[in-house]
């Protein structure tokens, strides 16, 4: 990171002028560093060497935490934040080692102008991208539920090609603000003609700011879904988070989305709704970032706009995720997702009796995981399992599948 910072730079002496500050060749950095937790500093280093700057960057905040007057930390946090395209919040740790009363007289003038460089990289002329590909194969399985025995149709198996492009960028537009985007685009081929392809387009685009230790995000996301070679359905909404640290281990995300689901013909745009849903997530590492695990809940709201025969519902969640780093280039990675959703109207049951009225309730369950293998720079193995479990009290509305799938990534 910091040879690229000095040829974003183009020039020999800010690359000398780095060096000076990491090692100290003309005086003395403040012997404070000694301190942190030199196993978080090494981690640090050899996850940001391996690309994995989350991770990194946890490890280098778990220094801090042990020494906040660290050099060496104060340095990979920052060289974290850049990695991640936060470069305001780069800025503010490079600034940071900057600030140090007992730095020698050239050190600090050399400093002053490494701070004036440092800033350039947040003004509008910097850009962050990010691209991946990805392909392979997989297997899908509708698993046998009331639906199926009503049906038919439980038990079925396909085989599928999954491919995945996508990428991103961060740009920074003043000092303290940087404008992001992702765009991510997902298409399935399966092998039986009798079942309909998949494609599904999802974009993102946000402006997000530090506060201090924590962030503010707001902005527009979407999502268009296509089965067959019609249109299925198309979402779009506007969000906002706000991310709050708690030491370096600890973090809490609080957000919140109004969208719209639509459903733009055919029988389906009865479905079509408005959404507005508040969310809270909770993740906290340990083993020096190795290990990192979550939960979180979300409540929210649905108004029907096209008449849908359930009328308004009212929905809540809660959600859990389980990350861990064997090493450098294994990972392991575990997720679940419940929602409970109550419908307002009452409905017949046409598949048992019709002249019972119910009011819809639904349990859906959805857990999934997974390795990532990282066998050469770049390029990545993930083997991956999917369960879907939604149950209803309308044994129609009853659906399940088991999905596998094996894809290798490129990531540029």
């Amino acid at each position: 990171m910091i040879c690229k910072m000095a040829e974003r730079g183009g020039s020999s002496r800010l690359m000398a002028m780095l060096v000076l500050l990491v090692v100290g060749a003309t005086g003395p950095v403040p012997d404070a560093s000694a301190a942190a937790d030199s196993e978080a500093l090494q981690r640090g280093s050899e996850l940001l060497s391996a690309g994995q700057a989350e991770q990194a960057k946890l490890a280098f905040e778990q220094a801090l935490a042990a020494d906040p007057s660290s050099v060496e930390a104060h340095l990979g946090l920052a060289r974290s934040y850049f990695a991640l395209g936060e470069y305001a919040r780069a800025v503010n740790e490079f600034e940071a080692v900057l600030r140090y009363d007992n730095l020698p007289r050239d050190l600090q003038s050399q400093a002053e102008t490494y701070d004036r460089v440092a800033a350039g990289y947040v003004t509008p002329a910097g850009w962050a991208p990010f691209f991946y590909g990805e392909t392979g194969v997989g297997n899908y399985r509708q698993n046998s539920t009331k639906s199926t025995d009503i049906f038919g149709g439980g038990g079925n198996y396909d085989t599928f090609l999954p491919i995945r492009v996508g990428g991103g960028w961060s740009k920074a537009v003043t000092e303290r603000h940087s404008f992001n985007g992702t765009l991510d685009y997902r298409f399935r081929w399966y092998d039986d003609s009798d079942r309909r392809n998949d494609s599904d387009l999802r974009w993102n685009f946000n402006l997000s700011r530090p506060v201090d230790d924590d962030s503010l995000r707001f902005g527009m996301r979407g999502r268009v879904s296509y089965r067959g070679d019609g249109e299925y359905r198309n979402d779009w909404g506007v969000f906002g988070s706000y991310d709050l640290g708690f030491g370096p281990n600890d973090r809490v995300t609080i957000g919140g989305e109004v969208r719209e689901r639509r459903y733009p013909r055919g029988p389906l745009r009865v479905r079509t709704r408005d959404i507005a849903e508040l969310t809270v997530n909770w993740s906290h590492s340990l083993a020096n970032g190795r290990t990192a695990f979550g939960l979180g809940g979300n409540v929210g709201q649905e108004w029907a706009t096209q008449e849908r025969i359930d009328g308004d519902a009212s929905f809540w969640g809660v959600n859990g995720s389980f990350d861990h780093s064997f090493s450098d280039s294994l990972d392991l990675f575990f997720w679940w997702e419940y929602t409970n959703e109550s419908f307002d109207d009452e409905r017949p049951d046409f598949t048992t009796d019709p002249d019972l009225l119910l009011e819809r309730n639904d349990d859906l369950w959805y857990v999934g995981g997974g390795l990532v293998w990282g066998f050469a720079p770049g390029w990545s193995l993930r083997p991956t399992f999917e369960y879907d479990w939604e149950d209803s009290n309308i044994p129609a509305l009853t659906y399940s599948k088991t999905e596998f799938w094996l894809t290798v990534r490129k990531s540029l």
